[in-house]
């Protein structure tokens, strides 16, 4: 299948409490993400630029970049370069979001932008026979570039702070089941408000977030077990083997066993 050709990928990486600073003038194009902390910036030698929280830096060949930490505490750096022609006609088609004027990008769904980046990085681990799957984040990357212009409206800190790390514990432990009845009182509103303010924060209403999370879980395991479907839809808190890879299909567009033939072949 050559459906994907035309994009090199030079590597990625995810960094916690990051102090590193790079002074550099590239050769291929880049995602510099500032996942949390200060960022510091400075393009070209001429402009500077300093933000706190979820932004992006598009390297690309020409101007010089330098940019890291804006204090002594660190950052979360997550980073993937390419190049090749596929990358040009990104450019060229307005999906690679250059702007020279504005060189940073805020991100106004950074939990969104953090886990494709963490699947697209796992991905390029498992090796060059998931090279389609890893083109097909990238891409998923540049178009929520495109998603950023309207910022999620803000909810009290007491409850982003609840929200935050429910969706830490989800993503940590999707299999187990979860009564969003119970995390409602918890926080102590209405299940119908927590459906609302849990859709405001992720995008996404309860139930299909801890679904996606078991899909991502699923994937894997079908990529990094033998084990039989059935089993992986078990393991990942799916009662219905039949329900799971209806579910798989519609998300990933093919079967469990076929993706799994696919990118493991």
């Amino acid at each position: 299948m050559n459906y994907f050709d035309g994009l090199q990928f030079i590597g990625s990486g995810i960094y916690e409490k990051h102090l590193y600073c790079s002074d550099k003038t590239f050769t291929y194009y880049g995602i510099q993400y500032n996942h949390e902390g200060t960022f510091r910036v400075v393009f070209d030698h001429r402009h500077e630029y300093l933000v706190d929280g979820p932004h992006v830096l598009l390297t690309y060949p020409g101007p010089n970049f330098t940019y890291g930490p804006g204090d002594d505490i660190g950052r979360t750096h997550c980073w993937v370069c390419f190049t090749g022609e596929r990358a040009e006609r990104f450019l060229a088609g307005g999906l690679l979001p250059i702007d020279p004027e504005q060189p940073l990008i805020k991100i106004t769904r950074p939990d969104l932008f953090m886990d494709t980046l963490r699947e697209l990085n796992q991905t390029m681990n498992l090796g060059p026979r998931h090279h389609d799957r890893t083109v097909c984040l990238l891409e998923n990357l540049l178009l929520q570039l495109h998603q950023q212009d309207e910022p999620r409206q803000s909810l009290p800190h007491h409850q982003q702070f609840k929200l935050k790390k429910l969706l830490e514990a989800i993503k940590t432990a999707p299999q187990l089941e979860w009564d969003f009845e119970q995390e409602a009182a918890g926080m102590f509103v209405s299940i119908t408000h927590f459906r609302r303010i849990f859709k405001q924060f992720t995008t996404l209403p309860p139930q299909q977030f801890l679904i996606n999370c078991r899909l991502q879980l699923a994937v894997k395991k079908l990529l990094t077990t033998d084990d039989p479907v059935g089993t992986v839809a078990e393991v990942c808190g799916f009662d219905d083997e039949f329900y799971f890879s209806r579910m798989f299909k519609k998300h990933f567009h093919l079967p469990p066993q076929a993706y799994r033939r696919e990118f493991i072949g």
